[in-house]
């Protein structure tokens, strides 16, 4: 206890009696490690002239060290390593403290970690690595320390096969989706459900990193799995089922969306969202969340204009169906097909006329009157 709530000159009068010091509590923890976990230098210098147990740890598997990085506390970091502990030892999670420094952001640990020559590759239960966890938390300046040291950039977790470029892009973090592609990381890699860089860069919106993809020699003509390919991954998936992922899928589209959009799937189910999804390119995406800019720089790079879904679903089709004026004017001016149906039966111009749309139904008439006087 003394050690916990810092009380240096207790912890010195008990040291005079020579006690244990890798005497730990009920929950495995011994006065070393809640010095570092509590960020008591002065004690931690005290026990080390008693020669402690460095790698010891608690019932969760956390070493002193451990919680140390994890905690933020630099100066006790650099005197645990100093007495040469496993710097690879995880917790039951499987939890580095390269992995928690990273995550964290403590740059400054992070540098003495790396100083020591941890593994820069090792995943925890989830099979997330540090560079993971960095880059979806945008640290980008741990993510340039990590890279000097040659990670494997395209290590995905075993939950949803996210690589860090993937997340990056799905959190909005552009320049650590730059040293990443600088790195040579996979930039057309998929997830379990077919979800790629590009296609969460579209329906962010997030046309910087779009551009950046895109120079790079990203395929933006890749579409998310179908419904029945994505049911079967999660069919028999140790941690997630179908319906999590539907409502996943839900719940991204209304964090994402303008307000407009967001009224618009308010009004629907987590199953109508997973329909949008399910076989959608980044072109359909951008196309049903607004994304005018994008939409115009996906198609500048040869985005399929008028490829269907499994039930013939075009990108003119979600732009009718939520009312988006502008980007229906853009795919009609790079020559998207009006006359075509889905599988129902129902065209783009019925779908402007079921969802009210005006404007629209009126722009599609005007096209399609063109387009016959043409042929004629």
């Amino acid at each position: 206890m003394a050690s916990q709530e810092g009380h240096t000159d207790i912890v010195k009068l008990l040291l005079g009696k020579n006690p244990n010091v890798d005497q730990c509590d009920n929950n495995g923890c011994s006065p070393l490690f809640m010095a570092s976990q509590e960020g008591h230098t002065n004690i931690v210098k005290l026990l080390f002239e008693k020669n402690p147990n460095v790698d010891q740890c608690d019932n969760n598997g956390c070493s002193p060290l451990f919680v140390a990085s994890h905690e933020g506390h630099t100066d006790i970091v650099k005197l645990l390593l100093g007495k040469n502990p496993n710097v690879d030892q995880c917790d039951n999670n499987g939890y580095s403290p390269l992995f928690m420094a990273s995550q964290e952001g403590h740059t400054d640990i992070v540098k003495l970690l790396l100083e020591k020559n941890p593994n820069v590759d090792q995943c925890d239960n989830n099979g997330y690595s540090p560079l993971y966890m960095a880059s979806q938390q945008g640290h980008s300046g741990i993510v340039k320390l990590l890279l000097e040291r040659n990670p494997n950039v395209d290590q995905c977790d075993n939950v949803f096969g996210f690589t860090p470029l993937i997340m990056s892009c799905s959190s909005n973090h552009s320049s650590i989706v730059q040293m990443l592609i600088k790195h040579k990381a996979n930039i057309n890699a998929q997830t379990d459900d077919g979800g790629y860089a590009l296609y969460l860069s579209a329906l962010n919106g997030n046309l910087e990193i779009t551009q950046l993809l895109l120079e790079n020699n990203a395929d933006c003509n890749i579409c998310m799995h179908n419904k029945q390919s994505i049911a079967d991954t999660y069919s028999d998936h140790p941690e997630y089922t179908l319906d999590k992922e539907r409502q996943a899928w839900f719940d991204f589209l209304l964090e994402k969306a303008s307000s407009n959009v967001r009224d618009y799937i308010s009004k629907t189910t987590a199953d109508y969202g997973f329909d949008v999804v399910a076989g959608s390119s980044p072109l359909h995406i951008a196309c049903f969340m607004g994304e005018k800019d994008t939409v115009s720089c996906l198609l500048d790079h040869n985005a399929n204009i008028n490829m269907t879904k499994e039930d013939g679903t075009t990108p003119l089709f979600f732009a009718c169906e939520v009312g988006h004026e502008d980007i229906v004017h853009i795919l009609l001016d790079k020559g998207a097909y009006t006359q075509i149906c889905r599988l129902d039966g129902k065209s783009p111009l019925n779908i402007a006329t079921d969802n009210g749309h005006i404007s629209v139904v009126m722009m599609l008439t005007n096209h399609i009157q063109k387009e016959v006087k043409v042929s004629s």
